[in-house]
């Protein structure tokens, strides 16, 4: 059976299989077309027989590859630390109260931190590498670096918690809004 007749009789089944996976229509029916034309580019090149389960294998990866990314985009919509930079002169005292309570928050929790936590942290908010930068710097995975990023924002969430009595400022810190 060639890429052709495959993609007739199954595209609509692997763009299901592909949702059950990353639980978006739209980003399922982007990973099928993607798996189909990586697929297709293997068959025009000689280098690999196409097959139902190679498909399928592509699929997954892409898909799994996409769910990395989101977890990444997650935790990269945190606020970046250069927003804590030094305090305006100009700025009204009230903004400069919030400011204050924010970087101490933030320092607080940086002293919670433990050693590995903090260096992932500091190399993820200040130094701006990947996930996978970090990773190789430190010999550990990427979902091992994902784990102490969790970790380190929810101890400033619960310093910031603490210093505001309910966090208002939350939002701030993760570039998100908490209902």
């Amino acid at each position: 059976m060639n890429l052709i007749e495959i993609y007739q009789r199954r595209s609509k089944m692997l763009e299901r299989y592909v949702r059950r996976l990353l639980g978006n229509t739209a980003d399922a029916a982007d990973v099928s077309q993607e798996a189909f034309l990586r697929v297709y580019a293997a068959e025009l090149g000689g280098r690999t027989p196409v097959s139902e389960a190679l498909l399928y294998t592509v699929a997954r990866n892409l898909a799994l590859s996409e769910l990395r990314k989101r977890t990444t985009r997650a935790t990269d919509t945190m606020m970046d630390l250069d927003v804590l930079g030094v305090i305006a002169p100009g700025a009204n005292p009230e903004a400069q109260m919030q400011e204050r309570q924010l970087i101490a928050a933030v320092e607080a929790a940086m002293q919670r931190m433990a050693p590995k936590c903090l260096e992932v942290f500091r190399l993820r908010k200040i130094d701006n590498l990947s996930h996978a930068e970090i990773g190789a710097r430190l010999g550990i995975s990427t979902k091992t670096v994902e784990r102490h990023i969790t970790r380190a924002l929810q101890l400033c969430h619960e310093a910031l918690a603490e210093r505001q009595g309910g966090g208002r400022a939350l939002r701030g810190l993760a570039g998100e809004k908490r209902a």
